[in-house]
């Protein structure tokens, strides 16, 4: 099978320089500008652009793979067979299940302690649904990165670079311009989706698929929508008091629930 063609540089610094920059200097700070704001619809819109967006390049990637006749096993649409097969649906499950407990844990909480655990979600705060029709929407971004961003960074990517880098400096490479691309979010938010890339990039290269990874990234996003959603929306009857001392809305989250469960009085 050839390698990359002249198409694929191209598409690679379409995705990788030109979307990255007007991402940061255009997307990302007026979509903050207008949350601040609290224009209507401002997270509708924005997350219509990212479905859009995201798929946009998706299709272009698929295009591209299948004008040139290219195996799609070799992209990573393979299912998993054998130990690899146990590997990724028992990494899959454990990510589910941290997911399911997050989930748990919010909705354990009382609408004051909600309140309360709404400072934990930190910069990202501005993107998260208020309400069910903004949580639709929220939860088909969610699907859609899980799908495209897989697609294009352990797939596409990764297969572009390996001539140069090998499988694994190739993926390595992948792992951090996806964390990179997360700089709207601030240093923390770069080096939290470096990590998650590489848990990601590991998944795929354990299974040999794509898919398990998919699965795993469209429910972490929709997970962290749901939390938003849970925390964000409107309580008119309650204020806001102390947040949580906590760097880590999930682990806040549990942390108070287990607090609140050894200090609530045991009837005999």
């Amino acid at each position: 099978m050839h390698g990359p063609a002249l198409i694929d540089a191209a598409y690679a610094l379409l995705l990788v320089v030109v979307a990255s920059v007007v991402e940061y200097l255009y997307f990302w700070p007026r979509f903050r500008a207008d949350a601040a704001a609290d224009r209507p619809g401002a997270r509708m819109r924005a997350y219509r652009r990212i479905v859009i967006g995201e798929w946009a390049f998706a299709l272009a990637a698929l295009a591209i793979w299948r004008v040139h006749a290219r195996p799609w096993s070799v992209l990573g649409f393979a299912s998993p067979s054998g130990w690899r097969a146990v590997v990724g649906l028992t990494i899959g499950l454990a990510g589910l299940g941290l997911v399911t407990l997050q989930l748990w844990s919010v909705l354990r909480l009382s609408p004051e302690r909600r309140v309360a655990a709404r400072p934990q979600l930190g910069a990202l705060g501005f993107m998260l649904p208020r309400t069910r029709s903004e949580l639709s929407w929220f939860l088909i971004v969610s699907a859609t990165a899980g799908f495209c961003e897989e697609l294009l960074y352990r797939g596409y990517l990764p297969w572009f670079f390996a001539p140069w880098l090998g499988t694994a400096g190739a993926m390595t490479l992948a792992v951090l311009i996806f964390g990179i691309s997360h700089i709207y979010q601030g240093r923390a938010g770069v080096v939290k989706a470096t990590i998650a890339g590489a848990v990601m990039a590991a998944l795929v290269l354990v299974s040999g698929s794509l898919v398990p990874a998919m699965i795993l990234h469209g429910l972490i996003d929709a997970s962290g929508g749901i939390v938003g959603y849970l925390l964000l929306r409107d309580h008119p009857t309650v204020r806001p008091t102390m947040p949580l001392a906590s760097p880590s809305i999930g682990l806040a989250v549990v942390e108070q629930s287990l607090t609140d469960d050894l200090q609530r009085p045991r009837s005999l």
